[in-house]
């Protein structure tokens, strides 16, 4: 992930509404095409024109030729309203995960956090991040579906981690194979599976549990199958049940400490 500058630079007399508001139409547009990251991007004025800072998966994620039909849309009205615009790299983000460069990953993980600004799909096999744009859009020529899915599901996960307001219905929505996060979720994950033929698997956290043992010996909770693996996948993911896409851990509360 990056830190990029954005500067917009009005070269004649404008409205200052209307450049205000394709600014923040034309960032819009970036975020669900999945070009920049986050959904905070302050926007200041500075002397004759505007600033913002940017996340972004890589150094070369606002190139005009990533960008979708909505995207060039707002692109092309900075040019009728006579806006300069500009990308300038900061550097890395310190603390980002890595982007996955593998030529084609033998599968997918739907996959966040309620702290992570990255792409919600990582790489099956380095666990890198990958940016939505590598992917076929999911929904109306965009990654909505996706990033709502992916502010609802950080929003659970802060209710739990919390552990105050909200906690149980936030610890449900996550863990449990048929909630409606869940089912959003396994619907995203089909669908690219289909578009991209690579299986895309979708992750169930599990908090607590009556003792290793049991956890061990839990069975896949949509087909009643096997999925204990030998090793745990990517120090994180216990089981896997290839015939559902899904993935767990063994309960965080009894599940041995890494040596």
């Amino acid at each position: 992930m990056f830190v990029v500058e954005g500067i917009f630079k009005p070269t004649v007399t404008y409205d200052i509404e209307k450049v205000q508001e394709v600014i923040d139409l034309l960032l819009g547009a970036l975020r669900m095409n999945g070009q920049i990251l986050g959904r905070e991007y302050p926007v200041v004025s500075v002397g004759e024109g505007y600033q913002t800072f940017l996340f972004v998966p890589e150094e070369n994620s606002l190139v005009k030729c990533i960008a979708n039909t909505y995207v060039l849309k707002w692109l092309d009205k900075m040019d009728e309203l006579g806006v300069e615009y500009s990308w300038r790299v900061l550097g890395s983000e310190l603390y980002s995960n890595h982007i996955c460069k593998c030529v084609k990953p033998k599968s997918y993980i739907l996959y966040t956090t309620y702290v992570s600004l990255e792409s919600p799909i990582q790489c099956g096999d380095c666990f890198g991040s990958i940016p939505l744009y590598r992917l076929p859009v999911t929904k109306d020529g965009e990654y909505v579906d996706v990033l709502t899915w992916e502010s609802d599901y950080k929003a659970c996960d802060t209710l739990q981690m919390n552990c105050s307001t909200g906690e149980r219905f936030g610890l449900a929505q996550l863990s449990k194979y048929d909630s409606s996060l869940t089912e959003r979720g396994r619907d995203i994950c089909n669908r690219i599976t289909i578009a991209t033929g690579i299986p895309t698997y979708y992750y169930l956290p599990k908090s607590s549990g009556k003792g290793l043992k049991a956890e061990q010996a839990r069975k896949c909770p949509s087909c009643n199958g096997e999925w204990l693996l030998r090793e745990p996948l990517h120090g994180l993911f216990d089981f896997r049940c290839k015939k559902c896409r899904l993935l767990s851990n063994v309960a965080w509360s009894v599940r041995p400490s890494p040596e």
